[in-house]
């Protein structure tokens, strides 16, 4: 089911008439069976794979709490091989099919290998590492092991964060379930000014680039030249918008019934460094592979030289985390290479504290460089999501180094930046911590801008439903 649908909405007024009135332990009953109608509607064979994932990760924990000799550390192995198996099973099966193919090609062209039908299902990369997290958590005895079976379904089956997170960690969300909430009005239209913000990102700036950008990268081979160069732009502008969007509606839905979930962006494309970019960018990821797989690898306690090497093999983990395709794979290869980059030059040159040595109006527009650099690095990045051989590649290459065929219409992906960007400069300039309205504009203002941004609904969105960008990982 859908945030940006009829069924959806109905469905959670009706959930809300009656959840408002009941009391803690029947608030977390109704929670639970909505979280499973929720994710059932999609398809409900896999929503028994969830329930199966739930009660495997609870009985581990459980067991896991009450013992204290070396098993301990036996069974959180078998806990994470368990969470990482199913991801394996569903998400990776077919790609490793296709690697043994090529490979097999390589020497026999016609060579075909049979391929099983397997469905992804969808959130299972987002509640997988919901899992692994709890049960590291639990081992560490940073939190007390949740006894409750429905408490630790609720976790699971959240329905705002259930299909596209953010990866809310164990210690943040699951004392929200196990404690009453406080319903108040503010929060309720906080929520839903949130809940609308995001669904007009969604409908009316990420929709609108999708068909933009979906039109040139059907192909690589025949586009103008140097087009490129403004179809990244709007590609990176399609998924900000798509999964900011998403993250506000999950945040907003949470306010309203009386959760508080982290905040995922933090106005990434103002970041000068593409450091800096990936704790604004998806933070809930991109904090977990930090604690969970960077930290443990070594960090940066080894050197600079392990620590790059850490970077490196976090981000591929993370570019094969998004999809199964040798084009994710190269992605966070990129992304990973960037980081490593970055922190040479930094070493070596120290570039921001040479700025730093000169006139404020030189550190600005050393800063602004860095972001302009920083936007395009990670655009062009966004392009191997659509890279399925290496054609493709020298194809994106030709295109970037080649004579631009300037035309008008290039620029459209600026017209639907300019509402997110007014959004990002005005959180940056009161340096929210967590996007809001109802905390820095009067009641009237917020009316102002909702019949505004109402009439460019009307006019710019597409009217198609469609789902959000991160749905397919």
């Amino acid at each position: 089911m859908l945030f940006n649908s009829i069924p959806f909405v109905l469905s959670f007024i009706i959930f809300c008439l009656f959840y408002f009135n009941l009391k803690h332990k029947f608030q977390n009953i109704s929670l639970f069976l909505y979280g499973l109608y929720f994710y059932s509607v999609w398809n409900w064979k896999m929503s028994i794979l969830i329930l199966f994932s739930i009660f495997v990760n609870y009985a581990l924990a459980i067991k896991l709490d009450s013992i204290e000799s070396l098993p301990r550390k036996h069974l959180l192995r078998t806990g994470i091989v368990f969470n990482l198996l199913i991801l394996g099973i569903f998400k990776y099966t077919l790609f490793v099919f296709g690697i043994f193919e090529d490979l097999i090609k390589t020497f026999e062209s016609d060579f075909r290998i049979w391929k099983p039908e397997i469905l992804l299902p969808v959130g299972v990369s987002f509640y997988t590492f919901h899992n692994i997290s709890y049960i590291v958590e639990v081992y560490k005895k940073n939190i007390p092991v949740c006894k409750s079976f429905l408490d630790f379904a609720i976790y699971d089956l959240f329905f705002p964060l259930l299909l596209a997170g953010p990866i809310e960690r164990p210690g943040s969300l699951i004392p929200q379930i196990q404690n009453v909430r406080l319903i108040e009005r503010k929060k309720i239209f906080d929520g839903i000014t949130l809940f609308c913000f995001g669904i007009f990102l969604k409908a009316s700036i990420a929709d609108p680039l999708a068909k933009y950008v979906d039109f040139y990268l059907s192909g690589f081979s025949e586009l103008p030249g140097g087009i490129l160069w403004f179809v990244a732009p709007g590609f990176a502008f399609q998924v900000y918008a798509d999964f900011f969007g998403y993250s506000l509606c999950a945040i907003g839905l949470s306010e309203i019934i009386g959760f508080r979930l982290m905040n995922n962006f933090k106005r990434p494309f103002f970041s000068t460094n593409p450091a800096e970019f990936w704790t604004r960018w998806h933070i809930s990821l991109s904090s977990w592979l930090r604690d969970y797989v960077y930290i443990p690898l070594g960090g940066n306690r080894k050197g600079f030289l392990s620590q790059n090497l850490n970077i490196m093999i976090v981000w591929l983990l993370g570019g094969l985390w998004h999809g199964a395709t040798y084009g994710y794979l190269v992605w966070g290869f990129y992304l990973g290479l960037c980081i490593v980059l970055y922190r040479m030059m930094k070493r070596w040159f120290n570039i921001p504290d040479i700025a730093s040595r000169y006139s404020p109006i030189f550190s600005i527009v050393v800063s602004f460089l860095g972001s302009l650099f920083t936007f395009f690095s990670f655009s062009f990045g966004l392009l191997l999501f659509r890279v399925s051989g290496p054609e493709e590649l020298v194809a994106i290459k030709n295109n970037l180094l080649g004579l631009i065929q300037f035309q008008s219409y290039y620029l459209y992906p600026l017209l639907f930046a300019v509402p997110i960007f007014c959004f990002d400069i005005w959180q940056e300039h009161l340096k929210a911590d967590r996007p809001s309205f109802i905390n820095y504009l009067t009641f009237w203002q917020i009316g102002i801008l909702s019949a505004v941004l109402f009439l460019l609904f009307s006019v710019i969105s597409p009217f198609e439903k469609q789902e959000f960008f991160y749905f397919q990982f």
